[in-house]
């Protein structure tokens, strides 16, 4: 099945792979928990193979199966890795695992793609279902800054450059945002125009749209779903949550 992230897998890596500050965070929580573990959303496997060179076994799903492709290439070869986790094509809606998990995560903003109650719930109740009862559930959402989402207001900006070391050297990102506040839904197109050895310039043009969520209406879907909340962080620093925290980090248990 296709999905938003096909378009942009390979750009999307080339931005996050070396994202750091979370792993540690993961790795603190997985000590507590130990294996088996599950990712949902795991993307080009940024966090599965950390946890895994940490010794977990981990279980990684995601629906976007160009980023699958990219997460099963970083594992070939490395026996470490390739004993360690294990990676399945599957909707975080849907899934069936025959495994039964002692941590589950959904890592920076998967969540958000669940784009209605009913798939939110839906996402929630699968994972209920696959873990041991206690298990530890941990969703990391950034706190909505309404303002701050607004200001764009549909206007092309330059966010970033990318350095590839495969294709050409530098890929410039650019983005383009609304928010459609009735819905809690902000539509994104990313741009990524890259240059080539002879001076030409493709263009890859890849949109998703993600559901903003507030504190208490998570708080409520995990109620909703049995799963006692723990602690809301704000950081992963282990911050308490306040009105300034860029981020809403939820941490439940599995009744």
């Amino acid at each position: 099945m296709a999905t938003d992230y096909d378009n942009f897998a390979r750009f999307y890596d080339l931005e996050y792979r070396n994202v750091k500050d979370d792993l540690e965070f993961y790795r603190q929580f997985a000590m507590r928990s130990e294996s088996p573990i599950l990712e949902l959303g795991c993307g080009t496997g940024r966090v599965l193979t950390h946890l895994a060179r940490s010794g977990f076994r981990v279980t990684g799903i995601d629906l976007s199966h160009p980023m699958l492709d990219i997460a099963r290439q970083r594992i070939a070869g490395d026996t470490r890795l390739e004993r360690h986790i294990h990676i399945e094509e599957a909707d975080m809606r849907s899934f069936t695992l025959r495994t039964r998990f002692r941590m589950a995560f959904c890592a920076i903003n998967s969540f958000m793609h669940l784009l209605t109650t009913e798939d939110q719930v839906a996402c929630l109740s699968a994972v209920h279902h696959h873990l041991v009862p206690g298990g530890l559930l941990i969703v990391d959402l950034f706190n909505p800054d309404l303002a701050l989402m607004l200001e764009g207001g549909g206007r092309v900006t330059l966010e970033r450059l990318l350095v590839d070391t495969v294709g050409p050297t530098i890929v410039t990102k650019m983005v383009s945002a609304w928010v459609d506040r009735a819905s809690q839904v902000n539509h994104v197109t990313y741009l990524y125009d890259e240059m080539g050895n002879k001076g030409e310039l493709k263009r890859t043009v890849a949109s998703i749209s993600q559901r903003y969520l507030y504190r208490y209406e998570m708080e409520l879907l995990l109620q909703r779903t049995r799963f006692p909340l723990e602690h809301v962080y704000g950081s992963y620093e282990l911050d308490d949550y306040g009105p300034d925290s860029l981020k809403m980090i939820f941490v439940a248990r599995r009744e």
